[in-house]
């Protein structure tokens, strides 16, 4: 039997797969006020004499890793980013991540923040709390005129899982079109997904009424999205970003919301996880922000549970879930 600790918020049947292979102890990292997130030194003393460890919000690295006798590391992430794999493969550490837990749950509020762009959602809840019915002699109707999906193009800048959750969502809806940008994805499987693929990521840029933004940050996309790429932006389009912030390039983006290419725009995401009050997009009366929850979801917590439960479960009785991360380990 292993002894678990997870420092994730866990919920759904995974918590029961869980407690039958071993004696688990459930200290979600969120469930703290404030918020616990644990130096290497105290990991290392919470690690005594725990096999399996399940984290979310916690980095785990080398030195923690070194001075533990762990087994398996699951990593509430589709990306494990916050692991040293390399170091947890050197010393024997399965690592099991989660792809896809938070898809729906981020599609969903990407589909929820480009309706209130279109319909000025925010804009119209201000004026009716502080009481402006007319203004400047005009009333809502005169000054709130939205779009409909069903006339508009969508511009995927990202086809994974997040892509796809939002495209078929986008169908059900009957959006005009829906195009991706990826160069990883198969073109043919983005087809068949009843997706456009668009090789060129300034052409998608021009042709888009709504550019959305689903693609992983990494060095080769940070600033994917610059000078060169907004100055296609078909003007009066929308923008929105539920991925990282840093894959459009900020001065550009500004520029575009500033002079009116871009209608407007939302994010869900900001560099180093904050936005000052004082940064040009929190006055601006046309962008929408949202802090970080895009995975926010008791759904999220019960996906990236069962996920890692099952990989565990599975590598225990002799096989190799997709899951795993480093599978030379076994």
């Amino acid at each position: 039997m292993l002894t678990i600790l997870s420092l994730a918020p866990l919920a759904g049947p995974g918590v029961d797969l869980l407690r039958a292979l071993g004696d688990l102890k459930i200290d979600p990292w969120n469930a703290h006020v404030p918020i616990q997130l644990h130096s290497a030194e105290q990991l290392v003393e919470r690690l005594a004499g725990v096999d399996a460890l399940i984290v979310e919000a916690d980095h785990i690295s080398a030195e923690v890793l070194e001075k533990t006798e762990l087994k398996y590391l699951g990593v509430c992430r589709g990306d494990p980013n916050n692991v040293d794999v390399p170091a947890a493969t050197k010393k024997g550490v399965l690592v099991i991540r989660t792809p896809g837990r938070n898809a729906n749950a981020v599609a969903e509020l990407t589909i929820g923040l480009m309706f209130t762009l279109l319909r000025w959602i925010v804009e119209a809840d201000d004026d009716i709390r502080a009481g402006r019915w007319v203004i400047d002699g005009r009333i809502a109707q005169q000054r709130y005129q939205g779009r409909e999906m069903t006339s508009l193009e969508v511009g995927l800048v990202g086809a994974g899982a997040v892509g796809r959750a939002v495209a078929e969502r986008l169908r059900a809806l009957g959006a005009a079109n829906v195009m991706a940008y990826d160069p990883v994805v198969d073109p043919e499987a983005l087809i068949a997904s009843g997706i456009e693929p668009v090789p060129v990521l300034g052409d998608l840029i021009a042709r888009a009424d709504i550019i959305s933004v689903h693609a992983p940050l990494t060095p080769a996309t940070r600033g994917l999205l610059g000078e060169k790429e907004f100055a296609r932006v078909k003007p009066g389009a929308f923008f929105v970003n539920t991925a990282r912030f840093g894959i459009a390039a900020e001065e550009p983006l500004l520029a575009a919301l500033r002079d009116g290419r871009l209608a407007a725009a939302a994010f869900d995401h900001f560099e180093n996880e904050f936005l000052s009050p004082e940064h040009p997009l929190a006055s601006m009366p046309n962008v929408v922000l949202t802090p970080h929850i895009g995975g926010s979801t008791i759904e999220t917590i019960e996906n990236h549970t069962l996920t890692i439960a099952q990989g565990i479960h599975d590598v225990l009785e002799g096989k190799i879930p997709g899951s795993v991360v480093n599978p030379e380990v076994l």
